[in-house]
This record gives C-alpha cells, structure tokens and sequence, in this order.
C-alpha cells in the first residue's frame, strides 16, 4: 500500500515541520474549544454583572446623596401634621375642647340653656361633630363668644344661627336668645396612612 511507506522520517525536514505545526495548531484550537470558551464566556458574564452592579451602585448612590433631602423634608411634614393635630383634636381630647367651648360662652356672659352633641359625621380622614347649642345674653356678649371661638386654639365653627329677641325682658344682659350649631372637628385615628395623601 502507499501508506505504509509513509513514515515520518522518510518525510524531508519542511514536511515535518509544517505537519507539526499543523498538529500544534489544530490541538491549540481544540484546547482553545474545550478549555478556554468556557473560560471566556464567564469572564464575558462577570463583565457584564459587574456592569449591572455599577449602575445599581450608580443608582443607590444618587438615592444616598438625597437621603438628607428625604430626611428633611420628613421632619418639615411630621412638624406639619403636628402642627395640624394641634388644630384638629383626636377622639380623647374632644372632651376638652367642648368644655373650652362651654368656658367661652360663659366667659362672654352667655348663658347655655342647651348644650346637644349630635351624632359624629365620618369624613375622609376626619369627622364633623355638630353641637347643637342655644344661648341667651345680649348682642355684644354675643358677638365676643364668635370672636373667642374665631381665636380658639382648635377649628370651631358656628352657623346656622338663629338670633331673637326676648321680649320682655328687663335685664339688659340678657336681650335675645340664640340657636346655633358649634361644629368641631376629630381626627380620625382608625384611617391607613394612604387615606391621608
């Protein structure tokens, strides 16, 4: 056979030498296959994860550097809502503000012949609490109880007022008769955070 007279040694110098190089280029690349893509496909997705992680970095860095803008504007709101509290009373301290109520009218030289809280009306994040109130004095003392309640440290309102005359009356501080209704305000406690915003 032709083969069989085909041994390496017989082969000239440059022959062997371009038949190694081919065995030693083609073993490269099979190594190159087997042992290195691997190799360079991790390094190619640790690249890419380390990108990711930068802008996440990025990221979380531009949050950090407004976390004392956060922090501040959070103090401004909790004494914002404090400073409402102050004017919008919780269920316990209604107590309080009607007897302040009271404490004006008779402060006024007004005298309360009915005093009637009516049933609490539920709003979105606070309820009205309407007081029916009827009163007896004169104008002046009843202009001065308006402007009290108008100065009050709590939101009061008055309407539905009614003003008549008594007729007959010989005593100048009590001339007239008064129907109205006092309305305050409760926050409400049992609202989630988000009914609030």
């Amino acid at each position: 056979m032709a083969f069989d007279n085909l041994k390496l040694d017989k082969l000239p110098r440059k022959y062997q030498w371009l038949l190694a190089a081919v065995l030693g280029i083609g073993l490269s690349l099979a190594g190159y296959s087997f042992l290195l893509s691997d190799l360079f496909a991790q390094r190619s997705k640790l690249k890419n994860d380390i990108e990711a992680l930068q802008k996440a970095v990025a990221q979380a860095s531009g949050v950090e550097a407004r976390l004392g803008q956060f922090k501040a504007e959070l103090a401004a709101l909790d004494a914002h809502l404090e400073n409402l509290r102050r004017i919008l009373p919780s269920q316990k301290e209604t107590p309080d503000v009607l007897r302040s109520v009271q404490l004006m009218a008779a402060e006024s030289n007004l005298k309360i012949t009915k005093f009637a809280p009516q049933p609490v009306l539920a709003r979105s994040f606070y309820s009205d609490w309407p007081i029916a109130m009827e009163v007896e004095g004169s104008y002046n003392a009843l202009g001065e109880f308006f402007e009290k309640i108008g100065r009050f440290r709590r939101i009061v309102n008055v309407d539905n007022i009614n003003v008549k005359g008594i007729e007959g009356s010989l005593d100048s501080s009590r001339t007239l008769t008064s129907h109205c209704t006092a309305t305050t305000f409760v926050f409400r406690n049992d609202q989630p955070a988000s009914a609030g915003k």
